[in-house]
């Protein structure tokens, strides 16, 4: 059984491995055709999650090295919820909220907080 540490990792890889590669190497339309999606967006959001793919696998075997991680994508994904979704819901704009996107940021931002080494990260 996996360390606590470890869940988030292998959380992203099972998120990750489809998603990942598909928007990189555009094999389906990750946005759900909420909004428009351009080579220079797939190779930039496929070129990330698959760093974050990687890194998640590393993770499982250092998972204090790779903690910063993490907090990045509690970062990034906090911001994502803040000036993209949440306007959306709050003007009640909801055919323009990609829900699978969405609901994943949503758990990740919500429980990688309670795993994240702090302590590590904020000497």
């Amino acid at each position: 059984m996996p360390e606590p540490l470890q869940i988030p990792y292998v959380l992203n890889i099972l998120i990750l491995i489809p998603i990942a590669l598909s928007t990189l190497l555009d094999l389906w339309d990750t946005a759900q055709g909420k909004f428009d999606e351009s080579a220079g967006w797939r190779v930039l959001a496929g070129s990330l999650w698959t760093a974050i793919l990687v890194g998640s696998v590393l993770g499982l075997f250092a998972p204090l090295v790779y903690a910063p991680l993490l907090l990045m994508q509690v970062i990034y994904k906090s911001l994502w919820l803040a000036v993209f979704a949440i306007p959306r819901l709050a003007a009640r704009r909801l055919d323009e909220i990609p829900w699978g996107i969405t609901v994943s940021f949503v758990v990740i931002v919500l429980t990688y907080p309670w795993v994240i080494p702090w302590s590590h990260l904020l000497p």
